[in-house]
């Protein structure tokens, strides 16, 4: 098991995901709801993104370690769940943030040959948009409802 500081790994690192989560869903719901801040969110979300994806990979694994030497109550379990849920969710979200930068932000697309198009198309922007909100929303709400459980499988009853 990684332990920090005497503490094992995962209750450290949970905490940065419990943080980026919510804050990199909030900047999606933003980007694309409010086309005017689109130029100062593109690279924090950008950002938040990947740091969130392999945090929560990070979270995950450290998790299954600290499962492996305390066992597993049906609480834990449940986090578990939550846990692989969000750790593929962290992933997705960031493919779509990259899909939604890129049919917004141009120089992005300049080097991303492939992805080019959806600057060019209406509809593919709108709907890369789209899918970044609704990404954004499902991140914020996994993020919440991994961390109330990870903390109810310490903390409750």
């Amino acid at each position: 098991m990684v332990l920090i500081g005497g503490l094992p790994a995962h209750i450290l690192l949970v905490h940065g995901v419990v943080v980026f989560g919510p804050l990199a869903g909030l900047g999606a719901v933003v980007y694309g709801l409010a086309g005017r801040t689109r130029r100062y969110l593109a690279w924090p979300l950008g950002v938040l993104a990947l740091v969130l994806a392999p945090l929560a990979l990070v979270a995950a694994a450290t998790g299954e370690q600290l499962q492996a030497t305390r066992g597993a109550t049906d609480a834990i379990q449940a986090h578990a769940r939550q846990g692989d849920i969000l750790k593929m969710t962290a992933v997705v979200f960031f493919f779509v943030v990259v899909l939604m930068l890129a049919a917004t932000v141009a120089p992005l697309a300049e080097r991303i040959p492939a992805l080019a198009a959806l600057q060019r198309s209406r509809p593919a922007r709108i709907a890369s948009l789209a899918l970044g909100v609704l990404a954004g929303l499902f991140v914020m709400y996994q993020s919440v409802i991994t961390g109330h459980s990870g903390s109810f499988s310490v903390w409750g009853g």
